[in-house]
């Protein structure tokens, strides 16, 4: 089957069936997943029929990225999702997006012990002071005030925690640089992401900088980082005739992936690191 003629989520299920199971068969490591990952693209296509109106390439790339990840399409487990977006010069383009179920996921694939991620109130009682970290609020409480910060708490498996503190400015002042969905209908809007999310995924983020080193969690990242620089990535592939072919993007995109993942978390860093020096460093975390 051409590219051309998607047209509806049973055409691409039939494009990734065909040439591209072997492939997915191997990510997941059991055929049976795989056909699971499969049945989870027609239904995701289903609940945003606009990803049909993006370049096939693009929709065939975003969800082979999220097969490499083991990740399933999410409706409710908030895994991974691919969002149409509609790119100047472009047009609609799709673009994986790691979800925050997904982050943790892979962190507990890498080893942690236990993750603990919360947001942070006005009213609560909160402090951090040199690492160390008090969090006592009233759950029960009917005001507890805006939000005005968040943190992750990393339990190592060999010991140790690694705890990560972002406000409400650094979270969204990165938000606005890297990611397009902040200022679309995506998961950053407040109505879709009530309990902050998306706040916690950040913080999480960055706090893969402090943790050892894991090459599927910054390929990861990179990847979700990628919907900043979406057009370049589309602009080199179509500079290429071999970047047409689908699969190529994915590749260009995989060969690079812990670099582009270091340098990408160094530049969000740099928004934050101030604040981190101030309050006494980390002791050891989604866009």
């Amino acid at each position: 089957m051409q590219l051309a003629t998607i047209k509806n989520e049973q055409d691409l299920k039939v494009v990734l069936s065909g040439e591209y199971r072997k492939q997915i068969e191997n990510y997941f490591g059991n055929p049976q997943r795989a056909l699971e990952f499969l049945s989870n693209v027609v239904a995701s296509v289903q609940r945003n029929p606009k990803l049909i109106e993006c370049s096939p390439q693009s929709l065939i790339n975003s969800f082979m990225v999220m097969a490499s990840l083991k990740l399933m399409p999410s409706g409710i487990s908030g895994e991974a999702y691919v969002l149409p977006y509609n790119i100047k010069n472009q047009g609609m383009v799709a673009q994986f997006q790691l979800g925050y179920q997904g982050l943790v996921t892979l962190f507990y694939r890498a080893g942690v012990r236990s993750i603990t991620a919360e947001i942070v109130y006005e009213k609560d009682d909160f402090k951090y002071t040199n690492g160390v970290l008090a969090h006592n609020p009233d759950v029960f409480a009917d005001d507890r005030g805006a939000a005005k910060g968040a943190y992750v708490i990393i339990e190592l498996q060999a010991g140790g925690l690694i705890t990560k503190v972002m406000s409400k400015k650094q979270i969204l002042d990165i938000a606005k640089k890297f990611s397009k969905s902040f200022s679309g209908f995506g998961p950053w809007s407040e109505g879709q992401d009530p309990e902050l999310w998306m706040w916690k995924k950040t913080v999480l983020k960055q706090a893969a900088k402090l943790v050892p080193k894991n090459e599927t969690i910054f390929k990861a990242i990179d990847a979700d980082n990628q919907d900043s620089i979406i057009s370049d990535r589309l602009d080199k592939a179509k500079g290429d005739s071999s970047g047409l072919k689908m699969g190529n993007l994915l590749k260009d995109g995989n060969e690079n992936n812990d670099a582009k993942a270091q340098e990408s978390a160094g530049e969000e860093n740099q928004d934050t690191q101030g604040n981190d020096d101030a309050q006494g460093g980390e002791a050891g975390g989604a866009k």
